[in-house]
């Protein structure tokens, strides 16, 4: 038996070679997909919805950022223009004085909110990595 198959694929070897290379070239085309390097992790590598997953995670912090910037924006012309009017008229309001120490206090506890969740996230991280779980 072994004889048969080594004679005919002496005798149609471009053939069989041409089979095989196409089996291969078929199995690589299926299960191996094209990837790139990971824009959070550059040691790893990720396939296309990877990576459209990746850039949307990027885009919405990326959002979020600006609606930071742009609340902190207002904010600050709110009190350029409180104070503004009080050096141009002279009187202090303390009504108008109110909405401006309420975001004072506003920005004051989502700071303090970030630092302790910073905070927590570190020691988490540091405990896990002790444990050898992270």
């Amino acid at each position: 038996m072994w004889k048969k198959i080594t004679e005919f694929c002496n005798h149609e070897r471009y053939q069989v070679i041409a089979g095989l290379l196409c089996v291969l070239l078929t199995v690589w085309g299926l299960n191996c997909g094209p990837k790139v390097r990971s824009i959070s992790d550059p040691t790893k590598l990720v396939t296309r919805d990877e990576l459209n997953a990746e850039v949307d995670h990027l885009l919405a912090n990326v959002e979020i950022r600006y609606k930071d910037l742009d609340r902190q924006d207002e904010f600050r012309e709110l009190v350029v223009n409180k104070v503004l009017l009080w050096t141009q008229t002279g009187q202090f309001s303390p009504i108008g004085l109110i909405p401006t120490l309420i975001g004072l206090f506003g920005i004051g506890a989502v700071t303090d909110n970030v630092r302790k969740r910073l905070e927590i996230k570190r020691i988490t991280n540091a405990a896990n990595s002790k444990n050898g779980t992270g």
